[in-house]
């Protein structure tokens, strides 16, 4: 059996008895809301008036029974289903290519239970980043994500894409701050994951839905790991000779058991183009933003010791206000005048990888974009932010001023180019935006023969294929 659109119309009619006709939205002006995330091609084709896809209608769901009857609905009359959340994707992942129905999630909107003793926030799939940073903090608490996209970006968004935040050296990824999750699932059930992550009565099924983006079910509420805000936060600021001396002082530094809560690296060009005009300074050489976060005793031994350490591999320390003006105006490096608009064509390739691969890693993604395009006046910034003791992530955020008519066509050979380079010296070709469209012609690349067995998954939960079809090239 495959999806198809020849059943939405009786579909829509038997959800609207069961939902009510307010949770029906069909008028073409409020679909257009659902046409493109933030990923370049969706943004492009819908300025152009040709969207990559079009949902027929969309179902606003108030409670989670709506998301299951939803699903069930849609699972007996093959309609696609869309999971939306805020967006805020930059990978195409909520596109309707298929049509059928987007599913807008941000009704259930509900923090439901905020347990100060355990240090865990349950929240609905719902609720933004902002709103629930907000009220955390009122009790003197964080989610400790803070990813770019908090303004727009969800609960269920957070976790269905894997996502990070600026914060992930010491608190981890959203992986890492799962405890939990409630999921409906395309039959229509409402399935709760084992409530805590370390257990021993089985697989792990919470971290299957983690980053699925919608292609096994709807992520409807989720339990996540607290922290207290922190007493103090040091901010230091160190510029490396290399980025080879600068990898290699953060490896040193994790591997010895420092904790910063921020490692943010700007290679040569990217401390001229991408930091410099942000923070308002001239810079040069491989800027490191440094934040340390914690009880304040603690918080300066820690800066001081990496700083040592830092200066030990050729580091001249910088002013820390640098790192705490970025602080302030992090978010601004996604808002214009910082960010490209149409008709320019931007994108991030970013790629993870061991640190015995990462410097290879760097220069093939160089290599592969910035002379073979120099014609076309692109730039690549790379930053290097999210740090593990095993291993780190580059992020290199291309930009060509205009494309011309032939944009597109550019656009996908310069990703080609990019992510064949990061599979060539042996890294993973996304650390935390996920996959959806963008990425998806790439998987057999990434997981070989491991990929048929995420497909036998995918049908085993989702026989009849509605959700999110061509997602994650499952």
């Amino acid at each position: 059996m495959s999806v198809s659109t020849a059943g939405t119309k009786a579909f829509a009619r038997e959800l609207r008895e069961v939902l009510g006709r307010e949770a029906i939205v069909t008028a073409p002006e409020r679909l257009e809301a659902y046409a493109a995330d933030t990923y370049w091609k969706a943004l492009a084709a819908q300025a152009a008036g040709a969207p990559l896809g079009r949902a027929d209608l969309a179902v606003l769901v108030r409670s989670e029974e709506d998301v299951a009857a939803t699903l069930r609905l849609a699972n007996r009359h093959l309609v696609p289903v869309v999971p939306w959340g805020g967006g805020s994707g930059s990978q195409g992942g909520a596109v309707a290519t298929e049509g059928g129905i987007v599913l807008d999630l941000t009704g259930l909107d509900q923090v439901l239970e905020v347990d100060e003793q355990s240090l865990t926030v349950t929240a609905q799939a719902g609720v933004n980043g902002r709103r629930l940073e907000v009220e955390l903090n009122e009790r003197g608490l964080m989610l400790p994500h803070y990813p770019a996209s908090v303004e727009l970006a969800t609960v269920g968004g957070y976790v269905a894409a894997r996502g990070s935040g600026v914060l992930s050296t010491r608190y981890g990824k959203i992986e890492d701050l799962v405890l939990s999750l409630r999921v409906a699932v395309p039959t229509g059930e409402l399935i709760d994951t084992v409530g805590v992550p370390r257990h021993a009565v089985g697989p792990e099924l919470t971290q299957l839905f983690v980053g699925s983006e919608g292609t096994l079910g709807v992520i409807t509420r989720a339990t996540l790991q607290l922290a207290p805000l922190p007493a103090a936060r040091h901010f230091e600021a160190v510029s490396f000779p290399s980025l080879e001396e600068g990898v290699a002082a953060v490896r040193a530094g994790l591997t010895r058991g420092y904790r910063p809560s921020v490692v943010r690296m700007y290679d040569e060009l990217a401390s001229r183009l991408s930091l410099g005009p942000v923070v308002g300074e001239e810079l040069e050489g491989v800027c490191t933003l440094l934040c340390f976060e914690g009880d304040p005793g603690v918080v300066d031994a820690e800066a001081e010791g990496f700083l040592a350490l830092s200066v030990a591999h050729g580091a001249t320390v910088l002013p820390g206000r640098l790192s705490e003006i970025w602080w302030e105006r992090r978010y601004d490096f996604y808002r214009p005048p910082h960010h490209p608009e149409l008709p320019a064509i931007w994108g991030t390739i970013e790629a993870v990888a061991s640190y015995s691969r990462i410097r290879d890693v760097y220069r093939a993604v160089k290599a592969a974009v910035e002379g073979p395009y120099a014609q076309y006046d692109l730039s690549l910034r790379v930053h290097l932010s999210h740090w593990y003791p095993w291993g780190t992530m580059i992020y290199g955020r291309f930009v060509v001023p205009d494309g011309g008519p032939d944009a597109v066509a550019l656009h996908d050979k310069i990703w080609e180019d990019g992510v064949r380079a990061i599979l060539g010296a042996g890294g993973v070709i996304n650390d935390h935006h996920g996959v959806g469209l963008k990425l998806a012609p790439y998987m057999r690349a990434q997981y070989g023969p491991a990929l048929d067995t995420l497909r036998r998954i995918k049908e085993g939960i989702d026989p009849n294929r509605i959700m999110n079809p061509g997602k994650l090239d499952l």
